[in-house]
């Protein structure tokens, strides 16, 4: 589990993760995490290498953010 409140906000939200962490940190298994973001329902991922993708922590922490503010559609 990663611990960002441990890390100084200036640190955090520019730490990259991997798919599996950024997966873990939204809550989801990672099959679910990549169908999102290749739909581009979660933050752009930055390309790190030919094969691996990283996500910003504040990225993604801004998005959980505006998440839990939406409204529930009825």
């Amino acid at each position: 589990m990663i611990l960002i409140s441990a890390l100084p906000e200036e640190v955090s939200r520019h730490r990259v993760l991997s798919t599996a962490e950024a997966a873990a940190l939204c809550g989801f298994s990672i099959p679910h995490f990549r169908r999102l973001y290749r739909s581009g329902v979660v933050p752009s991922p930055i390309q790190l290498s030919t094969r691996k993708l990283g996500f910003k922590t504040g990225d993604l922490i801004d998005w959980i953010a505006t998440r839990r503010h939406r409204p529930l559609a009825t």
